[in-house]
């Protein structure tokens, strides 16, 4: 469990990182806006690059966290599962804080090829797409591999389509969109 100082940075890093960008944000103004000292930062993370993985971990325990703990304690069948995550979607792009996903949002502001930045992403989104697949495996999906990389389209999509717009109901259109590449999926 992170301190109460490492987490300000967090999710002060968190915030700032995607709302104005990760070149665009100093160290002076993270540590400033968390109202934490320089030492504290660089005891914790040592650089502003380490924030930023840890800013990544972050995020991913936030999905892992969905889809190893929240979709799986709604005893829904597997279609649900995967429609919830739009509903989880939606509350995030409700909460106050959502400036679109750090993960694109490093990409897009990073080298497109190679690069630590792309990998780690790359690593989030197979992960995911990882549990993703179980999930829609567990429908009976005639072909699991393109369903779930439709699926993680519209996931994206969402995300992107949210933050630009500043509108949640991306979320339910996913879903709605999520329902029909479902159904359309599954043998009969």
């Amino acid at each position: 469990m992170p301190s109460a100082p490492e987490t300000k940075l967090l999710q002060t890093a968190q915030r700032l990182f995607c709302s104005e960008g990760i070149h665009a944000t100093g160290v002076a103004r993270i540590i400033r806006e968390a109202g934490v000292a320089r030492k504290t930062l660089y005891d914790k993370f040592g650089s502003k690059e380490n924030l930023l993985r840890a800013v990544f971990r972050a995020e991913a325990e936030m999905w892992f966290r969905w889809f190893d703990s929240d979709l799986p304690a709604t005893g829904a069948t597997p279609r649900d599962r995967i429609l919830y995550l739009f509903d989880l979607l939606r509350d995030w792009f409700e909460g106050g804080s959502f400036f679109g996903c750090v993960f694109i949002n490093a990409v897009a502001e990073h080298e497109k090829e190679g690069g630590w930045v792309r990998e780690i992403a790359l690593d989030h989104r197979h992960r995911i797409n990882e549990r993703l697949r179980g999930l829609v495996v567990a429908t009976g999906a005639a072909d699991p591999d393109m369903t779930t990389e439709k699926l993680s389209l519209v996931i994206d999509g969402a995300i992107v389509t949210a933050m630009v717009t500043c509108n949640p109901a991306a979320a339910e259109i996913g879903r709605a969109t999520a329902a029909d590449i479902i159904d359309h999926a599954v043998v009969q």
